[in-house]
């Protein structure tokens, strides 16, 4: 399908949510980027998964039984957690968790904006605006999968350097930035209660990133929303790296909802979690997405439901931010029998999807990704002779970046901001201030961090005549690069052969022992067109304690 087909098919499951409340000392708008705050009252606003009566073959029975519970009997809406905790009752908000008979404090509204029935029906040459609806909140529902793997991220980086240095959210405004007096007081409170979420254990800071809330939809008019028996929404295949991804939300909505709602975005998975497993609780993606946009629906080539946009993981002292989206099947493998008994229902009988063990799992990801290919992805084939021609260079215990075999001899492309950061105006890779003196590592850790050993060809003591690294680095600092086969990882040192005195950012190592499973980098020689497909197959943002999670995907397009 194209993109206009997926996007016109998507629209009619989008809806954008918005909740108002009493906020006279207003600190309800703490941790959103956006919102708006007017004569002691508070409104903030979120993306929605629109899910009318009968849309869905094989709803979840979690979400029947809280609809049953609350003698709803309309349409429902799936949204972030994260736009209605502010407004909980205080005996609630105090211990947040799951809640399936949650309260709002009196005279909290929510309100649910749907395209009409004929939006895209331009028989009459005019279409007809969004509408408002009223709704309430019927629950509020972990996804302990996905919030597993959030967790295993998060508690990555603890390990690493000792403070984690990841959070969960948009960014927010510096403090710093010249702003009017209005924006700098509420910047200041923002700061002030980041530093109270910091101190929010990992586990249940991963459990908010992946909470959802339940909304039910008072439908005024039948007519309204979209007639479940002409579009159903089906649920797609699981997701690979490389899929293409489009995105319906609502950024910045609630400052101009008729605007800004139901924009498109689109993009590619750029990391499945966890890594080589059968079935997926977390998805990381490339896509552009914007304040707001939490708790959008989630499209694949075909018009199918992927899953949930969620708050993004963002680096700390920075504007990083890794998009997240939670996998439709691991919201509805996360309900499970337990959940139905908390709330009164009757158990019944779910597969238990994940009895798989790891090489069954790896198995399946491997044959499902070979017969996998399409027009918008790049082949599963090419992927894999990428993935195998790239390798993560870390030097000493602190930093790390990607890099490319050029030969069967071991020389390696990659960047020279990794061994010399200072010539680039940087303290590290990522560009953030950060102390790694007197890092203490433990067996374990150093113990994976240290070459294994394999194989060796004949030609393991490649030298080169001349060597040009005389330039200052640090010696005692070791070099190494991984590389990343179908079941296993190798770890060989390596040495400095070049770097770039001028513009390029760039480096040469030697591989001091080369395996006899080497696979080169295929060049192209041939300069692509502008606007065409480009992917960029590298290790992101999490180093290598974090194994097969380091590895990240991006599409975008060539501009000369």
């Amino acid at each position: 399908m194209e993109t206009q087909e997926i996007a016109a098919a998507a629209r009619h499951f989008a809806a954008m949510a918005r909740i108002v409340g009493p906020d006279p000392k207003a600190v309800k708008m703490r941790r959103h980027a956006f919102h708006l705050h007017q004569s002691g009252s508070t409104t903030l606003s979120a993306s929605a998964l629109l899910l009318p009566r009968g849309a869905l073959a094989e709803p979840p029975p979690l979400l029947d039984h809280v609809c049953a519970a609350h003698g709803h009997a309309g349409d429902v809406a799936l949204t972030a957690a994260s736009l209605v905790e502010p407004f909980l009752v205080a005996e609630q908000r105090g211990d947040p968790g799951e809640e399936f008979k949650p309260r709002l404090v009196p005279e909290a509204r929510i309100d649910v904006l749907v395209e009409h029935e004929e939006l895209g029906n331009i028989q009459d040459g005019k279409s007809r605006p969004p509408q408002w609806l009223s709704a309430r909140l019927l629950a509020m529902v972990d996804v302990p999968t996905a919030a597993d793997s959030v967790l295993s991220l998060l508690k990555h980086d603890d390990s690493f350097i000792g403070r984690p240095l990841w959070d969960v959210g948009w960014s927010l405004a510096d403090v710093n930035q010249k702003q009017v007096e209005s924006d700098i007081r509420s910047s200041l409170k923002s700061s002030r209660n980041n530093a109270s979420i910091e101190s929010m254990g990992a586990l249940m800071l991963a459990k908010s990133a992946t909470r959802i809330a339940i909304l039910g939809i008072s439908t005024i008019n039948s007519n309204v929303i979209c007639d479940q028996n002409a579009r159903p929404i089906n649920v797609s295949e699981m997701q690979h790296r490389g899929d293409s991804l489009l995105v319906v939300g609502s950024p910045f909505g609630l400052l101009s909802p008729f605007h800004f709602f139901n924009s498109i975005s689109v993009g590619a998975v750029a990391n499945c979690l966890p890594p080589c497993a059968g079935r997926s609780s977390l998805l990381m993606a490339d896509i552009h997405c914007l304040p707001g946009m939490e708790g959008a629906p989630v499209f694949d080539k075909n018009s199918c439901l992927v899953g949930l946009l969620m708050n993004p993981l963002r680096q700390k002292d920075s504007n990083i931010e890794v998009q997240l989206v939670i996998p439709w099947d691991a919201i509805c493998t996360g309900w499970n029998n337990k959940k139905l008994e908390e709330i009164g229902g009757g158990p019944s009988e779910l597969p238990d999807k994940n009895a798989d063990s790891k090489t069954m799992e790896l198995r399946m990801y491997v044959s499902s990704t070979v017969n996998k290919i399409n027009q918008y992805c790049i082949s599963p084939s090419s992927i894999r002779e990428a993935i195998s021609a790239v390798v993560l260079v870390t030097v000493g215990e602190s930093s790390w970046a990607s890099g490319i075999i050029l030969n069967k001899r071991g020389l390696v492309l990659t960047n020279a901001h990794l061994l010399e950061p200072w010539r680039f105006g940087r303290t590290s890779p990522s560009g953030v201030q950060t102390s790694f003196a007197g890092e203490y590592l433990n067996a374990r850790e150093n113990k994976s961090l240290q070459p294994q050993q394999c194989k060796f060809s004949n030609e393991d003591a490649v030298k080169h005549e001349v060597s040009l690294f005389n330039l200052g680095f640090k010696r005692e600092k070791r070099i190494s690069v991984r590389l990343d086969h179908a079941e296993r990882q190798m770890w060989c040192n390596a040495s400095v052969v070049f770097i770039s005195k001028g513009p390029l950012d760039v480096a040469l190592l030697q591989m001091e022992k080369v395996p006899v499973e080497l696979n080169t980098i295929r060049p192209e020689f041939v300069c692509p067109t502008a606007g065409s497909s480009v992917y960029v197959v590298g290790h992101g943002l999490f180093g290598p304690r974090s194994g097969d999670r380091s590895w990240n995907i991006v599409l975008g397009l060539g501009a000369l």
